[in-house]
């Protein structure tokens, strides 16, 4: 009983682990929209090295605001010269010694003596601090915090063009899919046909010409799949650039869609104003050149800086008493600096920096206009193909009930092998159109998403 019940329990254990393999590998064959777009924000170095640049401004901005602070370095100095620096009296000691009749002035000793030893070494501290710069500090600091803003959207933008490209390439595979599965149906239905054909030549019924030309429809259905299975693999191969994977999974589980109800254009329109990324740095581009006039503007302002230094150590390279062995010299003071005159190159930088806040208001003006204008094209677009997706959906009825009729006609002898392969090819002609305008909708929503700064909204209609 016992070996029994240790039985049932290691083949439920072992069912149990054989059903979550099972299942993971299955899972694994399939991905979502969703999914493939979290592998892309992970894995796709574009978009990492726009992040490390990102990282980039953030530290420059952390760093411009250090020039606000205090700078302490610490200072070492050691030499040996030559010669001592000092001054030779005895000519004044011989002269003082005649003046008063000395018979030899050597009596009044040496009066040659040096200020300095020949080896000498000094340590200590400086401190510089600037107090005002005439606002140059300022919009230092403010430029850096700007071009952190600036990485923000290109981070922004690289992510918005991922998704868009993400869409291209992922709904690719799924029009390269869907027209595989045509062709296989194009292709049954030709191998159908000609094996009616065929009967129908054996017992009399039509020329033998007629079941050539469906031996032809054959051959052509086979070389349109062997094609349309090579873009699969092209496909499949753009996709897994994008995702940098080695292959895409098998199934991709996100199909086509259409948007039951868009925003007005004026939505989309107001919606890229305000948030396209490449118009917001645009704006940030002008502050950045309002700050440029500024700290061009600032050298007609003095600089004042407060300073202090001082020696801790040293080996008394100065004579005459001017350092002992235990003086920590200090000196503590405030400098100002005024440039009067550096050739005009100043007021030309002031106008050089205006005419760059001009020329980027221009742009801007030109960028809005553009953006607005391809919305506009955009959501036509977008109408366009609903209407052609609706209007192929009832071909695509008419095409299969005209493919039934003359499939029914030419086994009774009342239609001709063309007339068959035309309305299969015809048929299939109406249903690659329709995945096109599919895969040309879902293209264009992504695109209009974009340059209304609202890309991720496309994941939502991804499903």
């Amino acid at each position: 009983m016992k070996g029994l019940n240790l039985g049932k329990i290691l083949t439920l254990a072992g069912g149990g682990i054989l059903y979550m393999f099972t299942s993971n590998a299955l899972q694994a064959q399939t991905m979502s929209f969703q999914e493939a777009y979290e592998i892309m924000h992970q894995e796709n170095s574009a978009l990492k090295a726009v992040e490390k640049q990102e990282e980039i401004h953030e530290y420059e901005w952390k760093a411009a605001k250090g020039l606000r602070y205090p700078t302490v370095k610490a200072f070492g100095v050691g030499m040996y010269l030559d010669r001592s620096i000092g001054a030779d009296l005895n000519g004044l000691r011989n002269g003082i010694g005649d003046f008063i009749h000395l018979p030899n002035p050597e009596l009044l000793g040496d009066w040659s003596f040096s200020f300095n030893k020949r080896d000498m070494a000094v340590g200590g501290f400086m401190v510089t601090w600037p107090l005002y710069t005439g606002g140059k500090i300022n919009a230092a600091v403010k430029a850096k915090s700007l071009q952190k803003e600036m990485g923000e959207k290109d981070l922004e933008t690289k992510n918005n063009q991922l998704i868009s490209e993400l869409a291209q390439r992922y709904y690719a595979v799924k029009l390269a899919d869907e027209a595989v599965k045509v062709r296989k149906e194009v292709l049954v239905g030709m191998e159908h046909h000609l094996h009616d054909a065929t009967k129908l030549e054996e017992n009399g019924m039509i020329a033998p010409v007629e079941r050539l030309y469906a031996d032809v429809a054959v051959s052509e259905a086979k070389r349109q799949l062997d094609g349309a299975q090579k873009d699969i693999a092209l496909a499949r191969t753009a996709l897994a650039n994008t995702l940098e994977m080695d292959e895409v999974p098998e199934e991709l589980v996100s199909d086509f869609f259409t948007v039951e109800a868009l925003e007005a254009l004026s939505f989309y329109k107001e919606s890229a104003l305000r948030y396209y990324p490449l118009l917001q740095k645009l704006v940030l581009q002008k502050e950045l050149a309002e700050q440029g006039v500024k700290a061009k503007k600032s050298a007609y302002y003095p600089t004042v800086a407060a300073f202090g230094q001082s020696i801790l150590v040293h080996n008394n390279p100065m004579k005459a008493g001017m350092l002992y062995n235990n003086d920590n010299v200090w000196v503590v003071g405030v400098g100002v600096s005024y440039t009067l005159f550096e050739g005009f190159r100043n007021r030309n930088e002031i106008k050089a920096a205006k005419a760059t806040k001009e020329s980027v208001e221009l742009f801007e003006t030109k960028a809005q206009n553009d953006i607005q204008m391809l919305v506009t094209k955009l959501y036509q677009d977008i109408e366009k193909q609903q209407e052609q997706i609706n209007n192929l959906s009832i071909q695509v009825k008419l095409g299969e009930e005209l493919l039934r009729v003359r499939s029914k006609a030419f086994t009774e002898g009342f239609a001709t092998s063309t007339d068959v392969v035309d309305a299969e090819m015809k048929l299939s002609g109406i249903k690659l159109q329709k995945l096109q305008a599919y895969y040309n909708y879902a293209v264009n929503v992504a695109s209009l998403l974009e340059y209304s700064g609202l890309s991720k909204e496309f994941i939502k209609y991804a499903k």
